[in-house]
């Protein structure tokens, strides 16, 4: 492949967007990527996937004016990775704790506004930052890389300990949103006596079936550009493309295989996810909205359907559920009162999981 610009050796994010330039027109209609020269001569990719539903942009960060964590609390795992979690206190140290997980390449700010709402409403929320990202003490790197097993395997069960530590005997709840909704379910089935339901929220498989078809060129073109990247850069620049963060080549890896099989198995782990996903048995609470285009409805059933074991709750919130407000993947983090709902709704306490009642909601559940 040539890869040269104005007869000099290209920079690696050089590379990546002639590769994309020719690659767009034939993987996924709507690609347009342009450069752009910055302080320094640094290029910058920037890529508008228009037509294909939903751009492909970064978590919009909440406004200064969201509460900020009553406590942050700093968690050593076994490697000796040090990363932070934001966390909100109800009012009662006997309430349940939710854990909730950030999407692909989102700080754990984001989601201030949700965590005070549910605190609010009798649940300890804690809000981790993702190995790589904010307060993690490494970095995406050539010398650093990590996949799905170091945030389920070393990180999770660092952040459990602690959290049960502090919260003895208050049942514990793993939730999140995209990405952290389908990890919450890997961290379940990996230590299902430490955890008590589920509660993912936009989320969903990203298997390629769950997708129309140029929702799938557009997440085939992010598994090429992920593969090019890495082995330019030793990394995924989400950041300067418009899809998550700086992200290990690891996660990326594991995120395509998911996309392409429909199943978890993370690189380098000797633990059989699918397996004990169709074991699991706990409750599960499943959110998704009927604007979301990254995570739709069909998405959440494909998830929903590897916990055959589990009792199941599936929710496809449209605009008459929230009041008129549209809700998306990504403006419902805006919303958070709207939410809050969760906690007290018929068949979805998470203070009370022993309910089963049909709410009054229509109820979907996933087939087994």
């Amino acid at each position: 492949m040539p890869c040269s610009r104005a007869g000099r050796a290209a920079t690696g994010l050089e590379c990546v967007s002639y590769m994309l330039d020719r690659a767009s027109g034939d993987a996924l209609t709507g690609i347009k990527v342009s450069e752009e020269t910055g302080a320094g001569g640094r290029n910058r990719i920037h890529s508008r996937l228009a037509g294909i539903g939903r751009s492909f942009v970064a978590m919009p960060l909440n406004s200064s004016r969201d509460m900020n964590p009553a406590e942050t609390i700093s968690i050593t795992a076994a490697d000796g990775h040090r990363f932070d979690a934001g966390l909100f206190r109800a009012a009662s140290a006997a309430a349940p704790v939710l854990i909730f997980l950030s999407a692909l390449g989102t700080p754990s700010r984001v989601y201030r506004g949700f965590a005070a709402a549910m605190a609010g409403q009798g649940v300890h929320v804690c809000t981790p930052d993702w190995r790589g990202l904010a307060s993690s003490s490494v970095r995406a790197s050539r010398r650093h890389d990590h996949g799905y097993r170091a945030l389920v395997e070393i990180d999770a069960p660092a952040l459990i300990a602690t959290l049960t530590e502090r919260f003895p005997g208050s049942p514990v709840w793993i939730g999140g949103h995209s990405l952290g909704g389908q990890l919450s379910t890997l961290m379940a089935a990996r230590q299902p006596d430490r955890v008590h339901g589920l509660l993912p929220i936009a989320s969903g498989s990203v298997a390629l079936s769950c997708y129309p078809p140029r929702l799938q060129r557009g997440i085939r073109m992010l598994g090429l550009v992920s593969r090019i990247s890495g082995a330019m850069v030793g990394h995924f620049p989400g950041q300067r493309i418009g899809f998550g963060g700086r992200e290990a080549r690891g996660v990326m890896k594991d995120w395509v295989h998911v996309a392409h099989t429909g199943r978890y198995e993370p690189v380098g782990t000797a633990f059989n996810y699918e397996r004990a996903l169709a074991k699991l048995a706990m409750p599960v609470l499943a959110l998704n909205f009927q604007g979301d285009t990254w995570a739709p409805e069909a998405a959440a059933s494909y998830l929903l359907g590897k916990l055959p074991q589990c009792q199941r709750e599936q929710w496809t919130w449209g605009d008459a559920d929230t009041g008129g407000q549209h809700l998306d993947h990504f403006s419902w983090t805006k919303h958070p009162q709207l939410l809050w709902r969760l906690e007290s709704l018929p068949g979805c306490r998470l203070t009370d999981s022993s309910t089963n009642h049909n709410p009054t909601h229509p109820e979907r559940t996933a087939p087994p």
